[in-house]
């Protein structure tokens, strides 16, 4: 491993402070996220940015007001130099300690060590510490604070919980706030609702302040001057001073974060106010990824539950193509096969029953029913009353539609013979089931806007499927003719007409009982 670098940092008034550097980078300024915090007046927030390298430094100035210097040098932009010397931020200064930093000045002279050398090796899983070089006590516990607020994010996923986490850390770690409170705007109404209040039973908050908060999205320290008329709002709940932040991610607000003080004077300082915006970065982040993340998991719910039509096969394949965009509104003209099933003796039966048990019964039926449909690769069009409308062959294509429509017509009717032996054992009231099965052109696709599609068939051969539906006495199949050309050499049939009210007699194939 490499050897640290020990440097003393000097600024005036006071004696040096002494740091060691590993390898690494090192933001340098007054901010106090910087790694190496000066305290001088000329010095920027953000001064310059230090690399320890192997075998080499490299300073870079951030765009400070009073500059940065090695030596004499004025480093204008990025520089890289081979060996140890004085750097000057303004009036402040690090200089590296040549008897302490021996074996490390000889490898930047020498130029021994390579950079593609491991020179540390930390466990990843290990939370660790966070090094705290030249702050004091009161800012080493906000940033260890700020280290571990994301792996806290990370950890909880009740957002309820995460906010009274933020705002009691925030009211612990700011000596001067005795109350708190957290809005977060609401994805549907737009409006910032109250989410975590300390007192709970009091919501120590200015509306007026919020909303300034939100609408200029920036932060501020608010003290109350007796001159100044205060809102009503501000008397009532003794706001002398307070802190108000947006949450901000990506430009937009998300929410805003308040503490206040109920004494008069100054209870707040700008670190603190700079401390709670980085606080509010954080939660914003947090906030919106997981108001996200409920989001999608609400869509896909929402998704689901709209194809709940299709089969478990089809259902997958159709989640794929809306993740990835692909399931957009639009119809196609092909060749599939309609079953239509009727419920025979519904209307009677249904009569002498309450509505829940007609729930019940028509749940016992179609469940079955549903579940055969899909294990023949059928989709639902829809339940139409004590009806079910199914297509073969779409959304997805399927050479062998007609067939397993007929398959499906088979099973659906042996179902209800085993359905119906169960109610009859169990002193339940029984229907019979009529099918019609007719092959055609329809046009077939999701029909609507991208956020509501609805999947539908449309044409003539819905219709001629309805009539051989009508037309199928209780345990009746009915085949359209270009299903029988399709299937009549697997499956026994018998020529029969029906008769229909608006086209006369129409030509059909009763499917014979094996």
């Amino acid at each position: 491993m490499a050897a640290p670098f020990h440097v003393s940092i000097h600024e005036s008034p006071g004696d040096p402070r002494h740091l060691t550097l590993a390898p690494g980078i090192y933001d340098i300024g007054r901010d106090l996220s910087c790694a190496i915090i000066l305290k001088g007046l000329d010095v920027s927030r953000r001064h310059a940015r230090l690399t320890v390298g192997i075998g080499h430094f490299i300073i870079e100035d951030l765009g400070s007001a009073s500059g940065t210097r090695v030596g004499l040098e004025r480093v204008t932009q990025s520089r890289r130099f081979e060996r140890l010397q004085t750097i000057h931020f303004g009036s402040a200064s690090i200089t590296f300690d040549p008897q302490r930093s021996d074996s490390a000045a000889g490898g930047l002279r020498e130029g021994v060590e390579k950079e593609s050398h491991i020179t540390a090796m930390l466990d990843a899983t290990d939370r660790g510490t966070l090094p705290m070089m030249g702050v004091t006590e009161k800012t080493s516990k906000r940033l260890e604070m700020l280290y571990d607020l994301p792996l806290q994010f990370a950890a909880e996923q009740e957002l309820s919980k995460l906010y009274s986490l933020i705002l009691n850390r925030v009211i612990a770690l700011i000596s001067g706030a005795e109350r708190g409170a957290l809005l977060i705007i609401e994805p549907m109404t737009g409006k910032l609702s109250l989410q975590a209040s300390i007192p709970a039973d009091q919501t120590p908050i200015s509306r007026t302040l919020v909303k300034r908060a939100a609408l200029e999205k920036k932060g501020f320290i608010w003290q109350d001057h007796e001159e100044v008329d205060p809102t009503l709002s501000i008397v009532n709940l003794k706001i002398r001073t307070g802190m108000y932040v947006p949450l901000l991610w990506k430009g937009k607000v998300v929410g805003v974060l308040c503490v206040d003080n109920q004494q008069r004077g100054n209870a707040f300082r700008e670190d603190d106010l700079q401390f709670l915006i980085f606080v509010a970065h954080y939660a914003a982040s947090a906030v919106a990824n997981q108001l996200l993340q409920e989001s999608i998991e609400q869509n896909n719910r929402t998704l689901e539950n709209l194809l709940g039509n299709f089969s478990p096969k089809l259902r997958g394949k159709l989640l794929q193509k809306s993740r990835e965009g692909k399931l957009q509104p639009g119809g196609e003209k092909s060749d599939v096969t309609i079953l239509m099933s009727d419920l025979r003796g519904f209307t009677k039966v249904s009569a002498d029953l309450d509505a829940h048990a007609v729930v019940l019964m028509l749940n016992d039926y179609f469940s079955l029913l549903g579940d055969i449909i899909f294990q023949h690769d059928g989709t639902i069009d829809k339940f139409i009353g004590d009806a079910i409308l199914a297509v073969f062959g779409s959304p997805e294509q399927d050479d062998k539609h007609a067939e397993n429509a007929v398959r499906c017509a088979i099973c659906m009717r042996q179902a209800m013979t085993e359905i119906n032996d169960r109610r009859r054992a169990d002193g339940l009231p029984l229907c019979e089931i009529g099918i019609g099965v007719h092959t055609g052109e329809v046009l077939h696709g999701f029909i609507g806007a991208t956020e509501r599609l609805e999947f539908t068939v449309i044409g003539d051969t819905v219709n001629k499927a309805s009539r051989y539906c009508d037309g199928a006495k209780a345990n009746e199949i009915l085949l359209g003719p270009r299903t029988w050309e399709t299937v009549q050499h697997i499956f026994p049939t018998a020529p029969c007409t029906i008769p229909t009210k608006h086209e006369g007699d129409m030509e059909a194939h009763l499917v014979v009982h094996s």
